[in-house]
């Protein structure tokens, strides 16, 4: 957290002046705690063995030339696709599954078939003749606009 992002004391200073979110001292003063540090066993990590590692996972290189070169990364990576492909295949037992749905609150049916009902009689329900003569005015009024833009158009031609 290089930028600060909060008003203190009155003031809110966003600029980038490597100063800590927390204080007012530089980065460099900030205890190790506070600092990023590499986790053990990454800091060997040349930038070859992680660009060899993206690349085996995005399919550009083989598996045998990223082994070569992180063979921690790639054993994860492995262990990490089959646990994922068992987790897609896991389905729910069907006891469970009845478990579930015996939980759940049952539907009142007279109000689902009312709203049915209601649906089904709006849907068949004849137009009312409002609806038509704002159809056709809707029409009319569309010629006339249209008409006006090829008016205005030949002006400009």
């Amino acid at each position: 957290m290089l930028d600060r992002h909060e008003a203190q004391d009155g003031r809110n200073d966003l600029g980038h002046d490597h100063r800590d979110a927390v204080g007012d001292r530089p980065v460099a003063d900030r205890p190790v705690a506070d600092r990023e540090v590499p986790l053990p066993g990454t800091a060997d990590a040349s930038a070859e063995a992680v660009t060899a590692v993206q690349q085996w996972l995005d399919g550009d290189l083989s598996e045998v030339d990223a082994r070569r070169s992180d063979t921690k990364q790639v054993e994860f990576w492995n262990r990490m696709a089959s646990e994922t492909d068992r987790r897609r295949r896991m389905t729910t037992p069907a006891h469970v599954s009845a478990q579930i749905m015996s939980a759940l609150p049952q539907l009142n049916i007279s109000t689902a078939t009312a709203t049915s009902l209601a649906t089904a009689t709006a849907l068949t329900a004849e137009p009312a003749p409002a609806t038509g003569v704002a159809s056709w005015m809707m029409i009319a009024v569309g010629a006339a606009f249209f008409a006006i833009g090829i008016v205005v158009g030949k002006m400009f031609v």
